[in-house]
């Protein structure tokens, strides 16, 4: 045990969340040795103003509802 918890100045609130009076044990999510890396490359679709570039398809249908 954590001498944390019986110190006089350990919030009240934070042992009401804590796993053992939760009752939410569970066993650790097993992790990853490496890094994964990722497949693709990113494309650029517009210019440092924002506006898409001309070699982009633009969409026919418009994106408000009204």
């Amino acid at each position: 045990l954590s001498t944390r918890r019986f110190s006089p100045f350990y919030p009240q609130y934070e042992k009401a969340f804590s796993p053992r009076f939760l009752q939410n044990w569970s066993p650790a999510k097993p992790t990853k040795q490496g890094i994964s890396s990722h497949e693709g490359y990113t494309q650029i679709i517009a210019n440092d103003r924002g506006h898409l570039l001309p070699s982009v398809p633009r969409s026919k249908e418009t994106c408000f509802p009204f």
